[in-house]
């Protein structure tokens, strides 16, 4: 191979590192993500169930 094809394939195969280093970069904070949005929503189930428990106890006092 001459010269160009010997860098053209270099350069093919670094691309090809980067992408798949940008795939497992973007695996880890999809799952990250996830994992935040999961919390996220855990939490602000709490707080409606917190809210509704002290919504009842407002409406057994007036009564």
């Amino acid at each position: 191979m001459g010269g160009f094809e010997q860098t053209t394939v270099k350069s093919f195969h670094a691309v090809k590192a980067d992408v798949d280093e940008l795939k497992r970069s973007m695996n880890e904070w999809i799952i990250f993500l996830d994992g935040s949005l999961r919390d996220a929503k855990q939490r602000i189930m709490e707080l409606e169930r917190k809210i509704a428990e002290l919504e009842d106890r407002q409406d057994t006092f007036w009564r």
